[in-house]
């Protein structure tokens, strides 16, 4: 097995040979996936190299301010080809959205931090113990001795921030800071990229919000709170499906709560699960049973119950795992 060392020479050294390059992250994207995707682009094209972003869904509006944004594409084409596809915090290959094949790659570089991964790349640079996948494209870069614009590092930065909620989850690492230095270094204000996404909600997000906490229930002598989103709910706010971001955490800063749980109703026999816990309580390890993912503190999965059978479900999987 390759030491992480080992394996930014191997993708430093075809980004070297390579001309044409496709980025991408997951379906439902995020300030990790793409920021650090931007980020990717922009260096490569610095770089005299062609490289597009992509990816299945909108851009959630609070992104938008990251620069070229606007440029990300939905889907390769099927007669597309690229010397190298560079695929972002994506458990497996299908984790984009079907929007490319791997017959379209000569190489598939695979960058990761989740601790559950398929290594589908050429390079699996996977490192769990790393808060996100911004930082990693940042060991990247400075194995590469690559210096960074302001804007590409606003990037990276974002992708920090989000994905440690803040610097306040488990998965803040004294990494997290030291890199988070090294970006402000390059040009990065901190009160700017935290005022673009956590001060510039919508007014039909936050009645979102408002039908989420009027919903809350607990459980389990008020260890577990879960709350709902239903079809009507968006209807109603007018909110978009993309505008659910930070909501379960209200639910987890509850007084003595260790798990939080948002469902989302997806259709009539369909519904999304995000949890979030304490840091002494592993999700992870009871959601990968059904098809989860994600970390030991935030993970979700998909549930085929409607609802209310979900939510009956999911007390089930806790009932006598929480804490005294």
């Amino acid at each position: 097995m390759l030491s992480n060392l080992k394996k930014l020479k191997a993708i430093s050294d075809i980004i070297k040979k390579s001309k044409t390059f496709f980025i991408a992250g997951h379906i439902k994207p995020d300030g990790d996936s793409l920021g650090s995707a931007l980020a990717l682009r922009s260096v490569l094209i610095r770089l005299g190299k062609k490289a597009s972003v992509y990816c299945r869904d909108e851009v959630p509006h609070f992104l938008t301010f990251l620069k070229d944004s606007k440029t990300i594409k939905k889907s390769a084409k099927k007669n597309d080809f690229f010397d190298c596809a560079i695929i972002l915090e994506s458990v497996d290959f299908s984790r984009m959205g079907d929007i490319i094949s791997k017959e379209q790659a000569k190489k598939i570089i695979n960058i990761d931090h989740h601790s559950m991964f398929t290594p589908f790349g050429d390079v699996n640079y996977v490192v769990p113990d790393s808060s996100s996948v911004a930082e990693l494209v940042f060991s990247l870069f400075e194995y590469m001795k690559i210096k960074l614009t302001k804007d590409e590092a606003d990037c990276l930065y974002t992708g920090i921030v989000t994905d440690t909620g803040r610097f306040q989850q488990l998965n803040t690492t004294i990494n997290s800071h030291i890199v988070s230095a090294k970006l402000m270094e390059a040009g990065v204000k901190p009160e700017e990229i935290c005022s673009n996404v956590y001060e510039n909600v919508s007014l039909e997000g936050l009645k979102l919000l408002g039908c989420a906490l009027s919903n809350i229930k607990t459980d389990f002598d008020g260890k577990f709170a879960g709350t709902i989103l239903t079809k009507d709910m968006f209807k109603q706010s007018g909110a978009k499906e993309n505008e659910t971001e930070g909501i379960v955490n209200f639910l987890l800063s509850i007084k003595g709560v260790q798990v939080a749980c948002l469902l989302k109703e997806i259709d009539a026999n369909t519904t999304k699960a995000s949890f979030r816990s304490v840091k002494t309580f592993d999700i992870l390890d009871i959601v990968k049973k059904y098809g989860g993912g994600g970390h030991k503190t935030a993970a979700g999965c998909s549930i085929n119950q409607a609802v209310p059978e979900a939510l009956e479900f999911i007390k089930k999987l806790f009932k006598g795992k929480l804490n005294a």
